[in-house]
């Protein structure tokens, strides 16, 4: 390897991995506010809700795998090898969470819920707040705005666990069985993917800690 080649192979890599993350953000809100949409005008026949959110996961997961490649191909990061591999895979459980939430739905023909929707709107917050802090991560220049975008997060979070308690109470009111069922199981996972949004946010506080 030329000496020229050799100083390459040390930069900063800062560029190419936010940008991967930046990307992967932006999908996640667009996977976010098509899943809420498509949420809204429910139609249990209609699966082209299901198909979008399977493209939209499998684009991210091609996104988690080049990060995961330039990790292996990259010197020097612009964060912790550790912080990098946590922050992908976080992202990717938001995906695919969102896209276990749009599984069910379908195949158990889950009815109509107004919580559905709640959450979903919730989720697409995190998700935009996602977009943001990663976007201000970058450089490490705004440190305020990535630490109120975090906030934001975990109070979206709370307010998931709120809805999905409250939700089930009037769920269990129903004495039906098989729609407890169906639609326990909906509700939880939509209220995972908060949880994982909150567990990306403290990921990225701890990258702030460390770098800012």
């Amino acid at each position: 390897m030329g000496i020229g080649n050799i100083f390459k192979a040390f930069q900063p890599k800062d560029k190419v991995f936010f940008v991967l993350f930046e990307k992967t953000a932006d999908t996640l809100v667009q996977m976010s506010k098509e899943f809420h949409e498509g949420l809204i005008d429910f139609d249990t026949n209609d699966e082209s809700l299901l198909k979008k959110m399977s493209d939209f996961e499998h684009q991210l997961d091609d996104l988690t795998h080049e990060v995961f490649v330039q990790l292996g191909e990259n010197f020097i990061t612009p964060f912790d090898r550790e912080d990098i591999n946590h922050l992908a895979a976080g992202l990717d459980d938001i995906a695919d969470y969102i896209f276990a939430s749009s599984k069910y739905i379908f195949l158990y023909k889950t009815p109509e819920v107004k919580e559905f929707t709640e959450l979903s709107l919730l989720i697409h917050k995190s998700c935009v707040e996602l977009q943001s802090a990663i976007k201000n991560l970058n450089g490490f220049k705004n440190a305020a705005e990535v630490k109120e975008s975090c906030i934001k997060i975990n109070s979206y979070e709370n307010i998931a666990d709120d809805v999905l308690s409250q939700a089930l109470v009037r769920l269990f009111e129903t004495n039906d069985p098989i729609n407890i069922i169906k639609v326990k199981d909906v509700l939880e996972y939509m209220e995972i993917v908060t949880d994982k949004a909150e567990d990306v946010a403290n990921t990225i506080e701890n990258i702030l800690i460390k770098y800012a």
